[in-house]
């Protein structure tokens, strides 16, 4: 059973957790796709700053953009980000990283609710979101929430010192399952 997680909207006073999760869970999601050099690269005072960074970092910029932090007890044990695309109506899911002790617990889910219900009241009908081919966790997880995959979208990239696949999901109701 899903335990109840409190969501709310993260601020960038939350940068340092935020980084501290991105980071920890980047390292268990990709410890088998990206090289050790660029996991072992990762900086949690880096990323925080990139968080906060004046005009780029979607905590320091706030709308359209809506990060959002998911909370057992007062610890953050999960954040996901969404915003703008360049297609009319649609909404994207920048990233959704959890603790790694936290996945399958619904936490997740309660961000990514959470993040469908700032979409839709931002007057967007759908969202996408683009996954490495191989991370089959975040794909299981995408289709579970009734997203599907283009995968007429799958393309090549420099990501975490190597090339990776990548290919976008779509969730065209915002309703989710």
């Amino acid at each position: 059973m899903d335990k109840k997680f409190t969501v709310r909207r993260a601020s960038p006073d939350d940068a340092g957790a935020v980084a501290r999760i991105h980071v920890e869970a980047t390292r268990a999601a990709y410890r088998d796709i990206y090289t050790t050099e660029y996991l072992n690269g990762l900086s949690v005072e880096d990323r925080a700053s990139r968080w906060i960074e004046k005009d780029r970092g979607h905590l320091a910029i706030g709308d359209p953009f809506g990060v959002f932090a998911a909370f057992d007890n007062e610890v953050m044990v999960g954040f996901a980000d969404v915003g703008p695309t360049d297609e009319k109506g649609v909404a994207e899911l920048y990233a959704i990283y959890l603790d790694p002790d936290y996945i399958g617990k619904g936490a997740g889910r309660a961000l990514l609710e959470a993040c469908a219900d700032y979409a839709a009241s931002h007057g967007y009908k759908a969202m996408t979101a683009t996954v490495l081919s191989r991370n089959s966790l975040a794909r299981a997880f995408y289709e579970r929430t009734g997203a599907e995959a283009e995968t007429e979208t799958e393309r090549l990239i420099e990501t975490g010192g190597t090339r990776e696949l990548v290919v976008s999901y779509r969730w065209a109701d915002l309703g989710l399952q």
